[in-house]
């Protein structure tokens, strides 16, 4: 399986592009932000699902608000070309599944296509970045078993997460040692419902002696009962006389009452009626008196004269309001114009370190024309190539001084190499005997072809040729002298043997000569070679380290004439500054932008004199209006409530115009108001003399009086009533009794004393009564005891039931145990083996095996037999280790899981050879999986020259986005 387009709609900063892939590697190459991590998400949430918004992953939903999700095309072999397209819809997404011949699919198809992983899964194994790969250290033969598992089993990791939740459950359930499980809980609720039973059992035994008691308490209670009765009608009697004495007297006092009021008669409702007829016409009175005074206000405005001019100056005010109003705006937006600008010169005078006042002043007006920039700008220039040369020439002679240097060394060590005094001269005595072989050897000749004169000559030529030669060579006269002696003598001594070949007496020493110098040749002629090489060696530095010591003369002398030049050019731009009220020593870079904020400020104060003239033009405008709208509303106004006081007065001046109008009308109105009034006012008083007749009265307080005495009197008469109602009610025989009420309370005090005393013995009988009761209807109805019975079995059974989940989820804990490890010694020895083959790859050999040591932690073995910890290797042999494991786990699951591998950087801490190495790896992986991987670092897009690599950075340029 491998990806062969990316189609993306809208995701993070990507937007309607297309990327092409291969079935190899494929490199995503592009700077920070550039949006690797952006296509790397889009393939996992296109594959897997966009994040929910409670999860941490970030969704990437587009910035610019397009259409969210896009397409991911894969080739499988057992599906062909499909496209999964993922977009904006459910929590994860809308996702559409499209198979070659035409079907469609959702999450179910989607599921198959992946082979049931999902995103943890997948990235366990087939996607990694350099952070995951510094964890190695930390996993365990466990993690690493969970991890193939899980990638490589069906149902494996569901298998781990039951076991868990088993094993969890089982601690749940029981303890050896605890008291919070299930079972010691029901254990010892057991042990104490135990012991509640053996209690009930005793409260059983104690009904028939209860029994008993409760007939005798019900005798005593049928005498007590008689007693209290004739008791209770005793002072029922002197309770009923105790009553009836308060309302007799009350009776004789009310009838005294009676005949003391003298007003027995009155009108009806006749208090209301007279207070509403005298609030009637007290309140036709205040109207009355307030229409005559709207009547003498109405004729005071009317004698006012109505000032028409002022009407229509306000008017015109009122026309013009939307000009005050613009002047305003206009004059507040120049305020913070000015004090933008303000800031803004202020922000550039300490850019340019100028506080002073005056030299403040001398900036702006300092001239800043094009010939200015010009000749500063040539001030620079001059400047910068002087110091250019200048650190040219430095550059040259320090380059000198080190090449000065390096030959005055190397002349050192010729010079302890120089030959020996000891080997000059036995050069000198090998340069005699090789002449004196050499004339043994013509003599030797001479002999041997009787007298040959040519041979005589051609050895003399020959060593007079050999010594100037030697001579010129070695510089040595002695040399060239003694090989010319040495031919002349040949000659002389073959000349004589050519004469004379009988002298021959010297012919075995001449032999042994010529032996001697034979066996000495290689020797002296390599002795030769060394002296005449040193020598040319000398003379060659010598003469390289005169030449360098004249041209470091030269570039002195250079460097100086450029240091005068550039101290030059430095005061005169100081100079030009001085102008600027810039001084100190700066960048050139710092010149240039010092020059345009002088020239920025200079405008930026040109446009601040304008504004401030354009407001104070409109400011002697506004106080103008101000001073004439004053005078038209007779009263001070301010810019701020200038328009609120001329639309106010204006409005009065016309509401009393309309008002003087109306007023006329309004004075008739009031006169007909009045007269109506008075009238009304009348027939009020009439009315009121009326009741007071009635009432037989004159004046108004002996009307409230006889009302008073008339309502005493109506309230009398209904107590009166109440009273014989209420004595109706007693007995005839209490009505005729002669007790006095003394008599009455002390018999009633005393029948009380002996109810309390009966009524304290009936108490606690009945009390006693009520608990044999309770406790006998509680022996005879309450179902304690079989309750509690009944509850112990239950918890009984509970129990058992507890007991066989617990040995249930402990023998299915152990089968799922055995399942998981006989998965794990199947898998992971194979893992293991190809992981230890990728990781000596990677280090060239230099460690044996990769194997997990009896504590299930990762360990190395070196090639010199030492072993060492993952934590004791370097950061970046740690990391290959994490690497093999990695594609070791996604070579054994080639078949079942042929997934694309994407990694982010992973490569950062490797030197040049570990990345070859794993350059070489990734290609041979790249065989049965498609390689993504993500990089920002450019050296390594040398790597995979002939890899398909993509710009990340120019995806953003291409489109052409297809849909289904």
């Amino acid at each position: 399986m491998y990806i062969r387009k990316l189609l993306i709609y809208g995701f993070g900063q990507h937007e309607d592009i297309t990327v092409e892939l291969t079935k190899g590697i494929n490199v995503f190459y592009g700077l920070n932000e550039a949006g690797k991590t952006t296509i790397q998400q889009f393939i996992l949430q296109i594959l897997f699902g966009f994040p929910q918004k409670n999860q941490q992953q970030l969704r990437y939903e587009p910035k610019k608000g397009g259409k969210y999700g896009g397409q991911v095309h894969l080739v499988d072999q057992e599906f062909g070309n499909c496209i999964i397209e993922r977009v904006k819809g459910k929590a994860t997404g809308d996702v559409t599944v499209y198979l070659p011949n035409g079907e469609q699919g959702n999450e179910e198809l989607l599921a198959k296509i992946l082979r049931g992983y999902n995103r943890q899964s997948f990235e366990a194994v087939f996607s990694f970045s350099v952070n995951q790969l510094q964890q190695i250290e930390n996993l365990s033969e466990e993690e690493l078993s969970r991890v193939l598992l899980a990638s490589g089993t069906t149902g494996a990791d569901q298998l781990s997460n039951v076991r868990e939740q088993l094993e969890k459950r089982q601690h749940d359930l029981f303890k050896k040692s605890g008291k919070v499980p299930l079972l010691n809980q029901q254990i010892m609720d057991l042990v104490k419902q135990d012991q509640q039973l053996k209690e009930e059992r005793k409260k059983l035994d104690s009904y028939e002696p209860s029994m008993k008691r409760i007939d005798e308490i019900q005798f005593e209670l049928v005498h007590l009962q008689e007693k209290e009765q004739r008791l209770q009608k005793d002072m029922h009697q002197l309770n009923e006389f105790r009553q009836l004495s308060p309302l007799l007297d009350e009776k004789r006092k009310l009838e005294s009452q009676i005949s003391s009021i003298s007003y027995t008669s009155f009108p009806a409702n006749g208090i209301n009626r007279y207070e509403q007829l005298h609030d009637r016409k007290l309140t036709n009175e205040a109207t009355l008196k307030k229409v005559h005074h709207d009547y003498e206000l109405l004729l005071a405005d009317l004698r006012a004269e109505f000032d028409e001019y002022r009407l229509s100056k306000l008017k015109d005010l009122v026309d013009r309001d939307g000009e005050w109003r613009e002047w305003q705006i206009q004059i507040r937006q120049l305020d913070r114009d000015i004090q933008t600008l303000q800031q803004e010169m202020h922000t550039q005078f300490q850019l340019l370190g100028l506080v002073n006042e005056e030299q403040q002043h001398l900036v702006l007006q300092t001239e800043v024309s094009l010939q200015q920039d010009d000749q500063f700008q040539s001030l620079i220039k001059q400047l910068k190539e002087q110091e250019e040369q200048y650190r040219f020439q430095e550059r040259t002679a320090d380059r000198l001084q080190e090449e000065i240097q390096t030959l005055s060394m190397r002349l050192d060590e010729l010079y302890t190499g120089k030959p020996t005094e000891q080997d000059k001269a036995r050069l000198n005595d090998w340069y005699k005997e090789k002449e004196e072989a050499v004339e043994a050897k013509a003599i030797l000749q001479q002999q041997r072809n009787k007298g040959s004169d040519q041979l005589a000559r051609l050895l003399s030529f020959l060593v007079a040729v050999i010594s100037i030669i030697l001579g010129v060579l070695q510089g040595e006269i002695v040399v060239l002298i003694i090989g010319l002696v040495a031919a002349i003598i040949i000659f002389a001594f073959f000349g004589r043997q050519s004469k004379n070949t009988k002298n021959s007496t010297h012919k075995e020493k001449y032999e042994r000569k010529i032996q001697i110098v034979r066996m000495k040749s290689a020797e002296m002629d390599h002795l030769e070679q060394s002296i005449r090489q040193y020598d040319d060696r000398v003379a060659l530095v010598e003469k390289q380290l005169e030449d360098k010591e004249m041209e470091q003369q030269q570039v002195a002398k250079s460097l100086s004439k450029l240091k005068m030049n550039v101290v030059q050019s430095k005061e005169q731009l100081k100079l030009f500054l001085a102008r600027f009220q810039i001084s100190g020593d700066l960048q050139p870079e710092l010149l240039n932008e010092l020059f345009r904020n002088v020239r920025e400020l200079q405008k930026t104060n040109s446009r601040l004199i304008t504004k401030s003239k354009q407001r104070a033009q409109l400011f002697n405008f506004s106080e103008e209006r101000l001073q004439e709208a004053s005078k038209a509303c007779n009263m001070s106004c301010t810019t701020e409530n200038l328009s609120t006081v001329v639309q106010r007065t204006y409005q009065q001046m016309v509401e009393h115009k309309h008002l003087m109008e109306s007023s006329l009308k309004r004075q008739q109105q009031l006169l007909h108001q009045i007269e109506e009034l008075q009238l009304l006012d009348d027939t009020y008083q009439g009315e009121m003399k009326k009741l007071l007749q009635e009432a037989g009265v004159q004046t108004s307080n002996e009307y409230y009086e006889a009302a008073n005495q008339y309502s005493q009197f109506m309230n009398i008469k209904q107590e009166m009533k109440q009273i014989d109602i209420q004595l109706q009610m007693f007995d005839d025989q209490v009505l005729l009794t002669k007790w006095t009420i003394q008599d009455a309370n002390n018999k009633l005090d005393k029948f009380k004393e002996e109810g309390l005393k009966l009524q304290q013995q009936k108490n606690g009988l009945l009390k006693e009564q009520a608990t044999l009761y309770a406790q006998t209807e509680h022996l005879l109805q309450d179902q304690q005891y079989g309750n509690e019975l009944q509850h112990f079995e239950q918890q009984k059974a509970a129990l058992n039931e507890s007991a066989k989940e617990w040995a249930i989820s402990k023998l299915i804990t152990s089968a799922i145990q055995e399942t998981l490890h006989q998965l794990k010694e199947e898998k992971l020895p194979a893992v293991l083996q190809q992981a230890e083959s990728f990781f000596k790859m990677l280090t060239n050999n230099r460690y044996e095996s990769l194997y997990m040591n009896t504590e299930g932690r990762f360990e190395v073995l070196s090639i010199e037999g030492i072993r060492y910890s993952i934590a004791e290797l370097s950061q970046a042999t740690k990391e290959q280790a994490y690497i093999a494991l990695r594609f070791a786990l996604a070579k054994s699951l080639q078949q079942s899981a042929p997934f694309s591998i994407i990694m982010d950087d992973p490569f950062v801490h490797f030197d040049r050879l570990r990345i070859a190495y794993m350059v070489q790896l990734i290609q041979s992986i790249a065989i049965e999986h498609q390689i993504l991987y993500f990089t920002c670092h450019e050296d390594m897009l040398g790597q995979w020259e002939t890899s398909n690599i993509i710009h990340v950075a120019e995806l953003k340029n291409e489109r052409g986005l297809t849909s289904v």
